[in-house]
């Protein structure tokens, strides 16, 4: 069982969202950069906390088993030229696919946290490793609280246990990695359909090392 996390290049990005009501639905209108470093029409948008995604790439998505997830209209605007002097803005049609913490809370279910090595960490550095996902919710309850006490937290790796769902091909663990992971099943069909300007790692050694404690390794029991 093989799976990488997904990485959306920023050839193509967005700066800027604002959600309006357009014919009575609510519809995400984003702006791309005004720089030919940023602002190509990639199949698959970057933007820091969902997907911008074109027809071609939601029905690929659409073939595969994600775990709930939120889908709506997006329409993007990019800045371009009119009779070669001129810019105003041109729209073009795309979907944003989100994951909100309630999407996420089946996920944390497929954790074996005794294997796994996941720390809170007090003042003076002693590590205390947190043995359920309600643990790591209380242990930032308390860093919210009046105490005195208060954590910082690690994630070197995660192991997924029995309760794991080999047939998910799209998920998110965001309490314990910054990652989207993505099954091999999906990787293919991308790649294959030159889905454009993305990428997919493994292991964290292709990330860079200020990304890697962000990213904690992965295994399946």
């Amino acid at each position: 069982m093989k799976y990488f996390t997904f990485h959306v290049n920023d050839s193509g990005a967005i700066e800027d969202i604002d959600y309006k009501y357009i014919h009575g639905e609510k519809v995400a209108v984003c702006k791309m950069y005004n720089d030919p470093d940023f602002n190509t029409l990639n199949d698959i948008l970057h933007s820091t906390g969902e997907f911008f995604v074109n027809e071609r790439a939601l029905n690929i998505l659409k073939g595969s088993k994600l775990i709930p997830h939120n889908l709506q209209d997006a329409q993007v605007l990019r800045k371009e030229k009119v009779l070669g002097i001129f810019k105003i803005f041109k729209a073009y049609k795309y979907y944003e696919l989100s994951f909100s913490d309630a999407d996420t809370i089946q996920c944390y279910e497929w954790i074996d946290f005794h294997k796994s090595e996941i720390f809170a960490i007090d003042y003076s550095g002693k590590k205390n490793k947190i043995y359920s996902h309600k643990e790591k919710l209380d242990f930032i309850e308390i860093n919210k609280s009046n105490s005195d006490e208060k954590y910082s937290f690690e994630t070197i790796k995660i192991v997924f246990g029995k309760n794991f769902n080999p047939e998910i091909d799209f998920f998110a663990i965001p309490y314990y990695s910054w990652g989207y992971y993505i099954s091999d099943r999906l990787r293919t069909q991308l790649l294959s359909a030159q889905i454009t300007d993305i990428g997919f790692a493994e292991n964290t050694e292709p990330l860079g090392e200020v990304w890697k404690p962000h990213f904690p390794k992965i295994e399946f029991d």
